[in-house]
């Protein structure tokens, strides 16, 4: 069934998109208007990256690739092998005037496009986990290429059903206060993993978690040395639910039981470095703000509290939910950020919570704080 259309704009691109209700797997083309920022990002990021390529792995509406082939002049290929998908492709790029020197629209299974061919940087956005891809793309990728993965399984990586994220991504998951850095930090650290096996290491540039869905921007390099330096940063989360300590530990340093008297649980393999590199956030935040977004304002705070974060690698923690262990009232931000800085403790807000501050002071030391 051929769908009724309706044209919007994103950015400074014109689109033609399905009119739908609901937002389902069995639609007959697929256009998400939450969207958005994810494809605002990617336009951005491929401006900083200036990639020789771009291949949309799994198009849809042709909305991202179209808006990377008409805002930043890199080659795309649009690919999608939903045939009234690949229609609508074709017809978003008569409507932007686009020629095939600036993108070509493709009707192929996605195993299939990237196999023998090398990409500068792949995009893949399924629904729901990106697992059945990561290996083709690590062997499509050049060498300094970036890949851009999508996950929405987020009950599966946030611990709702751990048995699936055990499935899916050979980790170990709980739910707890921080479940949603927790999913991010496991896809990199699966990505990672697979990524191993080619000689390959990876660099988060740009990782986040918004609304309904995990996005992670990964420079892939060859060799060794990178290698080992990602062997580095896989690790396990030992997480205390009496106390609420949460601490990074290798496989042979894993203890049973907290200094508190608590037993630990154990989430991992996981990704324990950064999840985005500051220099790459600069600059991306300088192509937002010099671009036409709809979402940047939304874009530019995110940024800006992913960059900040950095320097902190423990999850965050909940304000409220140590209060509510406390049983005190909750302290202002501002009062309580002034008390950790001048006792010379780091301290950040996160983007993945509101209510959520990133710091290198221990439990303990967040307690007194909060009380005092």
């Amino acid at each position: 069934m051929t769908p009724t259309l309706t044209e919007i704009q994103e950015g400074t691109t014109k689109l033609l998109v399905p009119v739908e209700e609901k937002l389902l797997k069995k639609n007959p083309v697929f256009y998400n208007p939450e969207m958005e920022f994810s494809r605002d990002i990617s336009v951005a990021a491929t401006r900083v990256l200036k990639p020789e390529n771009f291949c949309d792995l799994l198009c849809a509406s042709g909305a991202r690739g179209v808006r990377i082939a008409n805002e930043t002049g890199t080659p795309v290929i649009a690919n999608d092998i939903n045939p009234l998908a690949y229609e609508l492709i074709k017809k978003n790029i008569s409507l932007n005037n686009l020629n095939d020197t600036k993108i070509i629209a493709s009707n192929l299974n996605a195993q299939e496009l990237l196999t023998g061919k090398n990409y500068d940087f792949i995009d893949v956005d399924p629904f729901g986990s990106p697992v059945h891809f990561t290996d083709s793309l690590f062997r499509s990728i050049k060498n300094r290429g970036t890949l851009a993965i999508t996950a929405t399984d987020t009950a599966a990586l946030c611990g709702t059903y751990p048995k699936a994220c055990r499935r899916k991504y050979d980790s170990q998951i709980f739910h707890t206060e921080y479940y949603n850095e927790l999913g991010l930090r496991v896809l990199i650290g699966f990505a990672t993993r697979n990524s191993l096996k080619y000689d390959t290491g990876i660099t988060p540039l740009f990782s986040h978690c918004t609304r309904h869905y995990f996005r992670m921007y990964l420079r892939v390099r060859r060799g060794s040395k990178y290698v080992n330096e990602n062997l580095k940063n896989i690790k396990y989360i030992q997480h205390c639910f009496s106390c609420l300590k949460r601490v990074y530990r290798n496989l042979d340093e894993l203890k049973e039981n907290c200094s508190c008297g608590g037993k630990f649980n154990t989430a991992g393999p996981l990704w324990s470095g950064n999840f985005a590199d500051a220099e790459f956030c600069e600059d991306l935040a300088a192509e937002i703000e010099s671009g036409i977004f709809n979402t940047k304002g939304e874009a530019q705070k995110i940024i800006s509290k992913i960059k900040e974060e950095q320097e902190i690698h423990v999850p965050y923690y909940d304000i409220h939910k140590i209060c509510k262990k406390l049983k005190v009232p909750s302290p202002g931000m501002e009062k309580l950020t002034q008390n950790f800085r001048e006792n010379n403790f780091k301290i950040s807000r996160t983007h993945f919570s509101g209510t959520g501050i990133r710091t290198d002071a221990g439990i303990n030391e967040i307690k007194e704080f909060i009380i005092n």
